[in-house]
């Protein structure tokens, strides 16, 4: 009989790291501007007004004071308020398995044992950079285990 064990644990921090205050001074600046160019809609009471933020209503709502991000640049940019990551190609690692591979490669150092020892890749994520290929398979590949490799996608 054979026992799955989780045996370590890895873990992958993105680079930068966004305050509640950054959060907000970008999301105030949208309200401004928003605001301002609908100004007549909003006297009319054809379109509600955006209300301005706080980094005390923020913490105090989520418990959130920073998060960590691939990419700050697009999300404290009042024009884009998103994250800016370069196209990859099919034939590279997707971003979230690249993040996958770099927690594992902790969790083999702190296990001791060799690749060749593992028996499966489960990989669970709610969002995907593209579908195919599955990204239990890619991060198998980059570590190059033997076992399966199994998506449980949201």
């Amino acid at each position: 009989m054979h026992h799955a064990v989780i045996a370590a644990t890895g873990l992958y921090t993105p680079p930068h790291s966004i305050s509640n205050t950054e959060l907000v001074e970008a999301f105030n600046t949208f309200v401004e501007r928003f605001n301002t160019a609908n100004a007549e809609a909003i006297a009319a009471g054809e379109v509600l007004a955006l209300a301005p933020s706080s980094p005390e209503f923020i913490e105090k709502a989520s418990g959130i004071k920073s998060r960590f991000v691939m990419n700050k640049d697009g999300i404290i940019d009042p024009d884009l308020m998103r994250p800016v990551l370069p196209e990859r190609s099919n034939d590279e690692i997707s971003i979230l398995a690249e993040m996958a591979v770099e927690a594992a490669k902790q969790a083999i150092a702190a296990w001791g044992k060799p690749v060749s020892e593992i028996g499966a890749v489960i990989c669970a994520a709610s969002n995907m950079q593209r579908a195919y290929p599955a990204m239990a398979i890619e991060v198998q590949q980059a570590l190059g285990i033997e076992g399966f490799a199994f998506d449980m996608n949201v």
